[in-house]
């Protein structure tokens, strides 16, 4: 079972466990298989996006072609981007897909490629997740009367921009700590230098001098 909160109309939910057991004979790499069957505690299929009217049958619902929506447990922030290109090659069709580790989230979406061409992916890095909030996966105002294929152009877009924020705020916050590391740094050499030897030889010169002069005949 989901254990985000989403903004999809309820007629699209499939909430269904799928055994990470069946996909293992489907990934070539053995490192990529090991990071799968150790890495990941739930995989869900939450949700399948159709274009007309869903069937109330989950597994008919399940068949219809649209924008299938996973959820994903991990035990530890794997990379994002390689968990999707793997995901890629396992779902080869339209999925956008939610990493949950430890308070945070991350979203990747799949584009399938036509005539031949490539498919486009795209993922963001993990930043927290307020477990009390919706995830906005519809924007009721722009997707209104439009085509799956016409929402997952505009989600792809907005999760590459999410990417491109959340890219920036850690870069500026590794910057800063960085920047901060350095002026300690530079604050213990200076210390280092008041408290050198030689200052400790001329400070103590310093002091008998003072003692000599305060000495009353």
């Amino acid at each position: 079972m989901s254990e985000g909160k989403y903004n999809i109309p309820k007629q699209y939910k499939v909430d269904m466990g799928m055994p990470i057991e069946a996909f293992l004979p489907n990934i070539a790499n053995e490192k990529c298989r090991e990071i799968f069957e150790n890495e990941i505690e739930c995989l869900t299929w939450s949700f399948q996006i159709t274009d007309g009217e869903p069937t109330s049958n989950v597994y008919e619902l399940m068949k219809k072609k649209g924008l299938s929506v996973f959820e994903v447990i991990m035990n530890t922030e794997i990379s994002t981007e390689l968990m999707t290109e793997v995901f890629a090659g396992l779902i080869p069709k339209r999925f956008v897909i939610l990493y949950l580790c430890n308070g945070e989230l991350a979203i990747g979406t799949y584009m399938p490629g036509e005539n031949g061409k490539g498919g486009k992916m795209c993922a963001t890095d993990y930043y927290p997740y307020d477990s009390s909030r919706m995830i906005d996966i519809i924007d009721f105002k722009q997707d209104c009367g439009k085509s799956v294929e016409e929402i997952h152009i505009r989600l792809m877009s907005t999760i590459r921009q999410q990417k491109r924020i959340i890219m920036i705020e850690k870069a500026f916050e590794k910057m800063k700590n960085l920047s901060g590391s350095k002026s300690e740094e530079k604050n213990e050499e200076n210390m280092a230098y008041d408290f050198s030897e030689e200052n400790l030889d001329k400070i103590r010169e310093d002091a008998e001098y003072v003692k000599e002069q305060l000495k009353v005949n």
